[in-house]
């Protein structure tokens, strides 16, 4: 299980992953819409005739894929059940009435039953080969359901926090060829400070790091642009945010890019003035 704060980079290494074992994946973003139905099977018709159709957990599990669970936090709590059934016993309840059976069992009744019964009695071999990457935020702070110790205990979590400054800062320079670098790092200064353990005691919310990319693409294209817009569109602290919250910001975001920015957040205090 993966916890991220900055969602630019799970799939990334999702798919580093794939590409090294040279592995399927099924997909599937959970919300609090999601259903057992979005993981087991659909009923579809065709022809005039109503099929089930096996969903993504489904086809990971019998094909030995990987299976990425985008937004755990997210599922609502009578979908959890479900994948922890099959993380852990390696079994499922199919609507077709087919039951998906751990390989060490299935291979168990094997060695006893033709395979022609336990097709017969609609059991299904789940592959060893199948893996589950689970993708989340951490709760408590960002808003989400907290996992159930059972599932929880099912996964091994990697908290990856956000991206070292020096890494940051030299993919941002990277990708602003065109940007003085004093800009960049302010800049970065400033999203890195709101993202602190002293601004989140104060109430502030995240600056979304994985953003400024596409900042520094717009002043790389626009290299006279100012920064202040920028901050609005990624950060609009404005709407956001009381009055001790916007002093809090437009204090940071002084003490960060004044240099860059010259005047600008003086003439913003005195026109909100």
């Amino acid at each position: 299980m993966l916890v991220l704060r900055w969602g630019f980079i799970q799939l990334p290494l999702c798919h580093v992953l794939q590409e090294l074992t040279k592995r399927e994946v099924e997909y599937i973003a959970l919300s609090r819409d999601t259903t057992e139905t979005d993981l087991k099977q659909r009923r579809e018709i065709r022809a005039g005739t109503a099929y089930y159709v096996d969903q993504c957990a489904v086809r990971a599990a019998t094909e030995g894929r990987i299976l990425v669970l985008e937004g755990l936090e997210k599922a609502e709590r009578n979908v959890l059940p479900v994948l922890n059934n099959l993380l852990e016993n390696r079994e499922m309840q199919l609507e077709d009435g087919r039951f998906l059976v751990s390989a060490e069992r299935y291979d168990k009744l094997l060695k006893e039953h033709k395979k022609a019964e336990l097709d017969a009695w609609k059991l299904v071999r789940v592959s060893e080969d199948f893996r589950v990457i689970a993708l989340g935020l951490p709760i408590p702070r960002y808003l989400g359901n907290p996992l159930d110790p059972p599932l929880r205990s099912r996964f091994q979590a990697r908290d990856i926090y956000y991206l070292p400054f020096k890494d940051h800062l030299a993919l941002l320079y990277c990708i602003g060829s065109n940007v003085a670098t004093e800009r960049i790092s302010q800049l970065l200064s400033f999203a890195t400070t709101l993202c602190s353990q002293e601004s989140f005691a104060l109430g502030l919310p995240d600056f979304p790091l994985d953003s400024l990319s596409s900042a520094v693409k717009i002043l790389n294209s626009f290299p006279m642009m100012s920064i202040q817009p920028l901050v609005c569109w990624l950060y609009p602290y404005e709407v956001l945010l009381g009055k001790e919250g916007k002093t809090a910001v437009e204090d940071t975001l002084k003490v960060e890019v004044h240099r860059a920015v010259g005047g600008e957040v003086a003439r913003l205090s005195t026109s909100q003035a």
